[in-house]
């Protein structure tokens, strides 16, 4: 069992800043998921665990033994890239035992390590052929088993399923999560795709700017947000963000009245700028124009099977809901999106964290 810890860590091209005062600690057997968009850093920091990337500054400890500057072969650690990077004119087999025999470990073991893994990802009707014979999953598949039958303490991923289609995404998903369940390995993912991070992390970390914006559970994340960046880079659609005032202990949005006291930690000062955020599963569509809630003009009704996502204008305000499949909702139709207020989240107009 070996954990991760970065202390205050750095990293700089020349000039400039790519990392900044990266603290984390990732516990033995934890599957952790940096997420974030293109060129927040999530890669850099991997390679820099990895040792494929020179620290400007602080510490990388692996198993509690500090591993800075270790070359990356005497880290304990496996890697599976974005591209598969298999050797294409080895078979299966020598794809997977290379490592292996380089490190000069034993024939008999070698053999014992390729058809467990082989067996553990299924591929092994796979063995004898070449990369070109393989399809992208299969590919995919044979690059983990490389990683993974080296034994090692921490397994990093670096997109590993970004070139596949949407269901041998989903497929992947599904034996990577089985994969860390029967290894109870360490394991450190990155990724730009929420779904993948929701489903795969014991524990996400969202990245911005050089910078970790929050990290928590998938629950934490999604149902507490530390700020706007996270409320809306996690959730698909996005989170509905409305513009808002405090007056008299609610927040008045262009022109309705919000009551936001229970969504507070603590009460806020009459006239601050408040962004009131809410989730498009949490609004509730009424076709009575004399309901609760804000009056709306459908724009774009689509069918997503066992519900239908609906998009709204108010004004210049546009609003995504969710609504049951059987919804009877279409183009033009004026409605209600009823609101309840232990479902907002209030965030602060000028700095954009949480309230």
């Amino acid at each position: 069992m070996t954990g991760v810890q970065l202390r205050n860590l750095g990293i700089r091209y020349g000039q400039v800043e790519v990392l900044k005062g990266i603290d984390l600690d990732i516990p033995a057997s934890e599957f952790i998921v940096l997420l974030g968009p293109s060129g927040c850093g999530k890669s850099t920091l991997l390679n820099a665990i990895a040792g494929l990337q020179d620290v400007a500054e602080g510490q990388i400890l692996i198993g509690g033994h500090d591993m800075t500057s270790v070359e990356p072969k005497n880290r304990g650690i496996a890697m599976v890239f974005q591209s598969y990077a298999l050797y294409p004119r080895m078979s299966v087999r020598g794809n997977l035992s290379f490592g292996l025999k380089v490190a000069k470990v034993a024939k008999p073991e070698i053999e014992k390590r390729v058809a467990h893994v082989a067996k553990m990802l299924q591929i092994e009707p796979l063995l004898d052929r070449k990369p070109s014979e393989l399809s992208g999953g299969q590919r995919q598949r044979v690059a983990i088993g490389r990683a993974v039958v080296r034994d090692a303490g921490v397994f990093l991923f670096d997109e590993p399923l970004s070139n596949l289609d949407a269901q041998l995404r989903s497929d992947l998903r599904v034996e990577i999560k089985r994969l860390h369940q029967r290894l109870k390995s360490t394991m450190i993912y990155v990724t730009h795709d929420q779904i993948e991070a929701m489903t795969l992390a014991d524990r996400i970390v969202v990245m911005k700017d050089r910078i970790i914006q929050q990290q928590g559970t998938p629950d934490e994340i999604y149902n507490k947000p530390a700020n706007t960046f996270v409320a809306r880079f996690v959730g698909s659609p996005a989170m509905n963000f409305l513009e808002g005032t405090v007056r008299n202990g609610e927040a008045i949005v262009d022109g309705e009245a919000l009551r936001i006291a229970s969504a507070l930690s603590s009460p806020l000062a009459e006239g601050s700028k408040v962004i009131v955020g809410v989730r498009p599963e949490d609004l509730v569509v009424h076709a009575d124009e004399a309901a609760p809630g804000l009056a709306v003009e459908i724009d774009v009704v689509e069918p997503m099977g066992s519900e239908k996502l609906v998009w709204c204008k108010r004004g210049s305000i546009g609003m995504s809901a969710k609504t049951p499949s059987s919804a009877k909702v279409k183009s033009g139709d004026k409605v209600r999106l009823g609101l309840s207020e232990d479902k907002l989240h209030i965030f602060d107009a000028e700095t954009g964290k949480r309230l």
